[in-house]
């Protein structure tokens, strides 16, 4: 397994308040790490040229469509590659992405097509203290952030946002159903795969008020703001907003599950 790389991607519009901290993070990790911009107007796109500036293994873009995003990562399909995904409010425990990193590259996990990550969807974050608060999982939602993609031959689903979407055309012995739930084999605290989600925080300078406090992912603003009969695109974006005021939204839904807990999350933002 020692001619397997690890390549990050990121897909990120208007970070700017944690995009610096989880790039960061990963890039020890990574040996390359790509970011594709999609339209940022705050400072995001700044933080990251000043990041890529000084290490050549960021690759940054500026993309127009969320389409670019998953064809910068289309050319590893069937290579030895593992596509570790990252967003732009995700935190990753450096040190235990060390322990990860040895982990995948002598082959622990080479049978499994995706692994996903002990997760804490916070809700807080005290950066004096290191205190976070928000919802673990289980039983909220983890994030499956590494891909397999020596096991596959192609992904023509894959054409929004990155790493969504089906029709994955397996190698033959391969399928979907190859996870792995790192998250449910091990807790919080032992854990070498985890990060801090930001997911109702603040993540832009230019989020002055919130009403609410979640965003929508690019896939969910693309079919509300490609409406083009107006009335309809009101109509849409009228429940959207109301949805997610009462927390009847996807990610409310999702990551609000369980009990609300307090951890230490120092090794994350030292």
């Amino acid at each position: 397994m020692n001619d397997f790389q690890i390549v990050g991607i990121m897909l990120i519009k208007n970070e700017d308040v944690f995009v610096e901290r989880a790039v960061l993070n990963v890039l020890e990790f990574c040996d390359t790490f790509i970011i594709t911009d999609h339209q940022s107007t705050d400072h995001t796109y700044d933080i990251c040229r000043r990041l890529a500036e000084g290490n050549p293994k960021i690759d940054l873009r500026r993309i127009q469509s969320l389409h670019e995003s998953s064809a910068a990562i289309a050319p590893y399909y069937g290579a030895n590659t593992w596509i570790f995904a990252v967003d732009g409010d995700e935190i990753f425990d450096p040190v235990g992405l060390k322990e990860m990193r040895t982990r995948l590259l002598r082959g622990e996990f080479s049978k499994d097509w995706n692994i996903f990550a002990n997760t804490l969807n916070c809700i807080k974050l005290d950066l004096e203290s290191k205190r976070a608060w928000g919802y673990l999982a289980p039983p909220s939602r983890a994030g499956t952030r590494l891909f397999n993609f020596s096991i596959i031959d192609d992904w023509p689903g894959a054409t929004g946002e990155r790493l969504h979407g089906g029709g994955t055309v397996f190698k033959n012995g391969y399928h979907a159903g190859l996870r792995r739930y790192l998250h449910e084999e091990m807790d919080w605290e032992h854990s070498y795969f985890r990060y801090v989600h930001a997911s109702f925080l603040t993540r832009s300078s230019l989020d002055k008020i919130q009403l609410v406090k979640t965003r929508l992912n690019p896939d969910e603003l693309l079919r509300v703001t490609s409406e083009t009969n107006w009335l309809r695109k009101l109509s849409a974006v009228i429940k959207v907003r109301l949805d997610q005021l009462l927390r009847r939204d996807w990610k409310n839904q999702k990551y609000r599950r369980g009990p609300l807990v307090e951890k230490d999350v120092s090794a994350f933002f030292s």
